[in-house]
């Protein structure tokens, strides 16, 4: 995986067109010179007419925001529009115009977008906006222009001043790449004329070392005649051989392209204007803007043109190593995508995942808010600064509902029976935790006995990463039910009404009674078998219940504590009694209530508990061997290689569903259903489905971590064949066994638990995890592999840099641009303790 990128004043490099983007140039052999950049572009007002026109609603930032140097947010929208895509365009005044999208429409009226700009200097500026809808490329508006007066001093941002200009053939001698980089507008760069309408133009700028990058600046000329119906900006981490495009201004998922009608951006020519775009943190060694087509209308004699380009950000990356190339890039890329996912669209513009992209547009997302999602959540988000996405989260945890069940035991009948009514609380069982503040089922259809576990899970690692500003312990939800109130409610419920204090969770719910009959007890929804006595049940459950005494040591209460780690042993020993197959080296799946062992050799269940700390290392070492092909279970569906055939991620499950039938019925809960049962040739056929022979990404989080138990080798050799896939194309894919089926391979769209996997560089190969004592720091380096480190980690209030290396012999703290630097020795245990000490234990 490691490979090195040499750089020199004069290179030779192979410029091709972007993964997964149309209308791709040919190879051609390109030479570029290494140029010193000495001022900022000089703007100027668009000539462009702007025409007012049909109704769009801007809404500018506050007064009291609109200061230099500071991200400001204009909200607009086309409200009488029930067109599906548009984008948003913004004149900022100054000489700039920033663009978003695309966003979609709600109901009659059209999503509000956001639409982003940094002013430099202050003033009064007259800003204004428009619409462009990508089913027709029509354009509306624009709008009237409003002042906004920007107050505070200049400011100018860090420029990347030594750049290496490149690009497709220009039209002549004089009109060279280089020109974009000369600080005068009376130069420019042009490609050669033609009169073919599909574009592929490009020019751009690489650079001789990684950048994190904040934004680009790209000005057009005032005089020209035509101009790109769409524009792409793209980045590169290896030097021009893969481009990728930044989605919030151009994208559409590559598999999609020929299932959906063209959209088109028919974008208006900025006429002088400069597209100023930030770019959210993407990491890159170069950057250009690509032309990726004309205007149908156009006659011919099509060129494009731009006279200057600055771009902005700070050297380095947010994840770094030791390791050579664009490796260090990549899997800061992986984060900042799946991660926080900054730089990905949201087409119904909900951060909370409430609205989830259409196909097309499917990419990485920041959070679903609901229960099932706020352990996942929380580890993403509780220590990256992003305070919307935290504050949504935390809201999401505060407004979590306990109440009824839907079920009891019935004396008479001698059984548990089910009673909708139930759903209510009572003074019986009034600890279940809902899966939504207003729903207690998911999908209406489902009680999922893993969203009691979660919450408890995702308020201990949200109470000790140390930020909280809102007294969370104390917060109450409309029901004014309060928060450590309902933690304990939730711990209560799992030990009384579900047996838990026998060490074994058993779910005594008869419609989650892991039969054929039965539904799914938490997020793997298809599969009836997560039902009783359940494995994954049971893996949160003793997670919950250290996390429980964790929240009752941060209390104060310690023969609460006690009694949770006292709990916790004896969970530890039942589960690998109960769960154990010894004879296959791997835990099974669950025991029914009819007394059935079911394995159907559930990678992530076995992935899931090594990672818990349930495993031994010698039961960790059998389970490993077994999905890396080590080891073959001759039974299986699915075995040696073939486990591993989706590269990002192991099968969710080795044996096929439709393998054992009972009653002409399977295990799973589209039974019968025209397209989506595990029939041959339809969507859950085993290889087809993500819950039957597919996967989703996520589990490799559990997969990688686990490994560490064995050593970092283990857990990198994992890791890097899914960067070795990412750098292909972003994993921006979806890929489709049947048509219409793309949840084969689940990565992009609803699935914002993408994120854990490149988090398993912070929380196990660096080794970053909060704790009671503190933030503590256990790294697990691989062999090749000297140094490792986060540029960026909040915890306590306070901004850290972490890094790990074998070169040290003792820890460091020091101070440097606002933040406190931590340099520690890897292989040994270190604490930031919550008042800023650096200590060893």
């Amino acid at each position: 995986m490691k490979k090195r990128l040499a750089m020199c004043l004069l290179c030779m490099f192979m410029i091709v067109g972007s993964a997964g983007c149309r209308n791709t140039v040919p190879e051609e052999s390109i030479k570029y010179d290494e140029v010193r950049i000495m001022n900022g572009i000089e703007y100027e007002m668009t000539k462009n007419a702007q025409k007012s026109g049909e109704k769009v609603d801007l809404t500018l930032p506050q007064a009291s925001e609109a200061t230099t140097g500071k991200r400001l947010t204009a909200n607009v929208r086309l409200g009488t529009s029930t067109l599906s895509f548009n984008y948003y365009l913004v004149d900022w005044g100054d000489g700039t115009w920033s663009y978003n999208g695309p966003y979609g429409t709600s109901g009659k009226s059209g999503v509000t977008g956001e639409v982003y700009h940094t002013y430099k200097k202050a003033g009064t500026y007259q800003v204004k906006a428009c619409a462009v809808n990508m089913e027709g490329g029509r354009l509306y508006g624009w709008t009237e222009p409003q002042t906004l007066e920007v107050t505070g001093d200049d400011y100018e941002g860090n420029m990347i001043d030594l750049v290496m200009p490149f690009g497709s053939e220009p039209a002549g001698e004089e009109y060279g790449w280089v020109n974009i980089s000369d600080g005068s507008n009376a130069t420019k760069w042009q490609s050669a004329v033609t009169d073919d309408n599909s574009g592929g133009e490009f020019v751009g700028y690489l650079f001789n070392d990684y950048y994190t990058l904040d934004t680009v600046e790209i000005k057009f000329p005032s005089d020209s005649t035509s101009f790109p119906s769409e524009i792409s900006i793209e980045y590169t981490t290896d030097g021009g051989k893969v481009w990728y495009m930044l989605p919030h201004y151009y994208y559409v998922l590559p598999n999609s392209e020929g299932y959906y009608p063209a959209y088109v951006m028919n974008f208006p020519d900025p006429l002088g204007a400069t597209l100023s775009l930030p770019l959210d943190g993407i990491a890159a060694n170069g950057i250009r803007i690509r032309n990726m087509g004309y205007p149908s209308f156009s006659a011919g004699d099509n060129s494009f043109a731009v006279e200057e380009m600055r771009v902005y950000g700070k050297k380095g990356t947010f994840f770094y190593t030791s390791y050579d190339g664009y490796y260090d890039a990549d899997l800061s890329n992986m984060w900042t995508i799946f991660g926080t996912a900054k730089t990905e669209p949201r087409v119904y513009n909900s951060l909370s995942g409430a609205g989830q992209n259409p196909e097309q547009f499917r990419s990485g997302e920041t959070m679903i808010a609901s229960i099932e999602w706020t352990a996942w959540n929380g580890a993403q988000l509780n220590w990256s600064g992003y305070e919307e996405a935290i504050n949504i989260h935390v809201d999401s945890l505060i407004n979590a509902v306990y109440g009824g069940d839907g079920w009891y035991y019935d004396e008479a009948q001698g059984k548990y029976v089910v009673d909708t009514k139930e759903y209510k609380i009572n003074s019986r069982k009034d600890g279940f935790i809902w899966a939504t503040g207003s729903a207690p089922q998911h999908l209406d259809a489902q009680n999922h006995y893993t969203n009691n576990s979660t919450l408890i899970i995702a308020a201990r690692d949200y109470l000790l990463t140390g930020n909280d500003t809102r007294d969370f312990r104390n917060a109450k939800n409309e029901r004014r039910q309060v928060m450590i109130d309902k933690l304990r409610k939730a711990m209560d419920y799992m030990l009384k009404n579900l047996n838990g204090e026998s060490g074994l969770m058993t779910i005594y719910d008869p419609r989650n009674d892991g039969t054929v009959y039965g539904v799914s007890s938490n997020y793997w929804d298809s599969l009836n078998f997560f039902g009783y006595n359940s494995a994954y049940e049971n893996v949160l459950f003793y997670r919950s219940v250290l996390a429980m005494a964790d929240i009752e040591t941060y209390l104060g209460n310690k023969s609460e504590a006690d009694r949770y780690v006292a709990l916790a042993d004896k969970i530890k020993a039942k589960f690998n009694d109960y769960f154990w197959d010894g004879a296959k080296g791997r835990y099974i799946t669950s025991v029914n209530v009819k007394g059935d062992v079911l394995d159907f050799g559930i990678t992530f269940v076995n992935f899931m508990a090594v990672s818990a700390g349930l495993a031994s290392e010698e039961q960790a070492k059998s389970i490993y061997d077994w999905v890396d092909g080590k080891r073959i279970i001759k039974t299986d569906t699915s075995k040696g290689e073939d486990i591993y055939h989706f590269k990002v991620s192991a099968r969710a499950n080795t044996v096929a569903v439709e393998t054992i039938e009972e009653d002409g019925l399977h295990y799973w809960w589209y039974n019968g259903h025209s397209f989506n049962d595990v029939k041959p040739g339809h969507w859950g056929e085993y290889g087809n489905q993500m819950q039957n022979g597919g996967t989703i990404f996520y589990t490799s989080y559990y997969d990688i971590s686990g490994r560490t138990l064995l050593g970092g080798d283990r857990a990198i050799q994992r890791l890097n064949v899914i960067l070795e896939e990412f750098h292909k194309d972003s994993l921006r894919r979806a890929p489709r066994p049947i048509p219409g089926n793309f949840y084969q391979v689940s990565i992009v769209g609803e699935f914002p638990e993408s994120g854990l996997v490149p988090l398993t560089f912070v929380t196990d190969i660096v080794g970053i995890t909060p704790e009671v004592k503190g933030l503590r720091i256990e790294s697990c380096l691989p062999s090749d592999m000297k140094y490792a480190g986060v540029d960026e980690y909040h915890y306590s209030k306070r901004l850290y840099s972490i890094e790990v290396s074998k070169d040290l012999s003792s820890p460091e703290m020091t101070q440097a641009e606002g933040k406190y630097v931590v340099r520690v020795p890897a292989g040994r245990t270190f604490y930031i303790t919550p008042d800023n000490q650096l200590i060893e234990g």
